[in-house]
């Protein structure tokens, strides 16, 4: 199972940018103002050090508090609401009615969040 399904990663020259990104499969290439943005490699290593380590690790979403996430997995999926808290294992949502002024929130697994 991929860690970052939808993802590869690649070291391209400036010069093949566009064949790379006309290639069968590629969607989008990573991209700041419209110029190819490179991923640190400092950030790469550290994913392989994990990924080679003996240590249990998970995928997770880059969600913060006060984001609109959408619950993937449960009772609740398909729920969309707003983050309040996150720690490693739940996550504390609110499920607002707007024209009323009310809400409630709802506890859920951390990993069973993305954002919206």
């Amino acid at each position: 199972m991929p860690l970052f399904p939808g993802s590869g990663f690649a070291v391209l020259d400036l010069d093949v940018v566009l064949p790379a990104r006309q290639g069968t499969g590629v969607g989008t290439i990573v991209s700041c103002d419209g110029k190819p943005a490179p991923i640190p490699e400092s950030e790469l290593d550290a994913i392989r050090v994990l990924v080679g380590s003996d240590l249990q690790y998970d995928p997770c979403p880059m969600i913060h508090e006060g984001m609109m996430v959408e619950v993937t997995h449960g009772a609740l999926r398909g729920v969309i609401g707003r983050l309040m808290r996150k720690d490693a294992l739940k996550a504390r949502l609110v499920l607002s009615v707007n024209l009323i002024g009310q809400a409630v929130s709802v506890e859920v697994d951390a990993a069973d969040v993305k954002a919206y």
